[in-house]
Parts: structure tokens; sequence; C-alpha cells
């Protein structure tokens, strides 16, 4: 097997660890949708965030360092130092944009969500809400509302690639050498085999997440829209309780009988 096919290898079993990973925090993070008081709790991945953010970064650190590698060889061996610099270019506009990736998704946190819309109302509940305040809450609502209707394809995009990647290597392996007789096949259909389980079971976890969600989301969006439309009541004065008027006609009473 030459050096390509090596890691052809490597990376469909990079690729089946990732998946196999993905199912499994797949269903914890179905399992385990619930409605609390942390405002960023349902939009966050806590499991597969830190999963895929640590996958990620190695996979970036191994690109990097075989960049700075290769560019260090053209440099030196090769006797190409502007071969050796584009490289070592290529590898920093590729950390670069990685990170820029990493900031705008730690950023992207802070966008509007019914639990924290919901938190905001409960806190001015004991004062009065005027037109502006109003205005901006009914823009954060349209704003949630737009983001829950969204359906980001990148978590399917690349379980696909890896999908691809593993029954490529697996059909490719398995053929070789199933014809000649060896036992090392099998292990490459049982991979394959394990892709496939690994694929549905991921997918079937995103659905059932995205259907609980979806059921928490609702109760919580009712509730922001009732609170809205309290905070839409005018303010009236306040209306005297039945120990109030008592005391005033005991009081009037008492000025008559002077």
């Amino acid at each position: 097997m030459n050096l390509v096919g090596v890691g052809l290898v490597i990376a469909a079993l990079f690729a089946l660890c990732l998946q196999l990973m993905d199912a499994v925090f797949g269903v914890i993070d179905a399992v385990t949708i619930r409605d609390i008081d942390e405002p960023d709790a349902l939009t966050r991945r806590r499991f597969r965030e830190l999963f895929w953010t640590l996958a990620v970064t190695a996979t970036l650190a191994v690109l990097i360092a075989f960049g700075v590698d290769g560019a260090a060889r053209l440099i030196w061996d090769s006797q190409q130092p502007v071969a050796g610099a584009w490289v070592l270019v290529a590898s920093a506009f590729g950390a670069f944009g990685a990170g820029l990736i990493a900031v705008r998704a730690v950023l992207g946190r802070e966008r509007p969500t019914y639990a924290r819309i919901r938190r905001d109302l409960r806190d001015r509940s004991t004062f009065s809400v005027d037109a502006e305040e109003l205005a901006d809450f009914e823009d954060r609502l349209d704003r949630a509302d737009r983001i829950r209707r969204r359906h980001p394809m990148a978590a399917v995009a690349v379980r696909l690639i890896g999908l691809v990647l593993v029954l490529g290597v697996a059909s490719i392996g398995a053929f070789t050498f199933l014809v000649n007789d060896r036992a090392e096949g099998w292990l490459y259909l049982g991979g394959g085999a394990l892709e496939i389980v690994a694929f549905v079971v991921a997918l079937r976890a995103a659905s059932v997440r995205r259907g609980r969600l979806d059921v928490v989301l609702g109760a919580q969006r009712a509730e922001v829209v009732a609170m809205l439309e309290r905070a839409r009541i005018p303010q009236r004065g306040r209306v005297p309780s039945l120990r109030d008027r008592v005391s005033r006609a005991l009081a009037i009473l008492r000025e008559k009988q002077r």
C-alpha cells in the first residue's frame, strides 16, 4: 500500500471515529432537552460542541504542522525558498481563517432566544414597559423566530462527506483483500457497516433532538407572547384594596363624629 493509500485509510478511520462520537453525543443531547432558566442552555450543544471543537482544533493543528514541515523541507532541503514561503503563507491564512470562524461561532451565541427574552421580560415585570422598549422586545422576538426557522445544513454535509470517504475506502479495501482471499477485507466491510449505523443513528438523534427542541421552544414562545400581550395593556392606577377602603371609611366617620 502506497503513501496515498495509507493516508486515505487513516483519514477514513478518523472520520469513522468522529461519526461514532457524533452519534453517541447526539443521543445524549437528544435526551437532555428541557426548559430551564439558563437562557442559552438550549442553543448550545454542550457535548457535541466540546467534542467537535476539540476535533477541529486537533485537525487544524496537524494540518498546520504538516504545512510548516513541508515549508521547512522546501526551504532547507530542496532550496526553494519561494515555494516554502507560499506554503507558510497558506498555512497562516488557514489558521487565521479557522480562528475567524471560531470567533464568529462564539459571538453568534449572543443571538436572541426566547429564553433570554422571557428572562428580560420577567425582570421588567415590576416596572412599566414604554413603547420603545416594547418595540425592541417585538423586534427581538421576530429575530428569534427567523433564527428558529433556519435549518443549517453544515452538520449534514460533514456527515455525508465522512460517509462517502469511509464507504469509499471500505469498498476498495474490502474488494482488494477479499479478491486475494485475505481476512483483512472483512475488517473493511465491518468498518463500512459501522459507519452506516453511526450515520443513521446520528441523523435519527438529530431529528429527535430537533423535535423535542421545537416543543420546548414553542412553549417558551407562547409564554413570551403572553407576557408581551400583558405589557401592551396600558398601566392603570392603583386600585384601593378592601383594607384601604375600610380605613378611609372609618377615617371619614371619625371626622364626622368630632
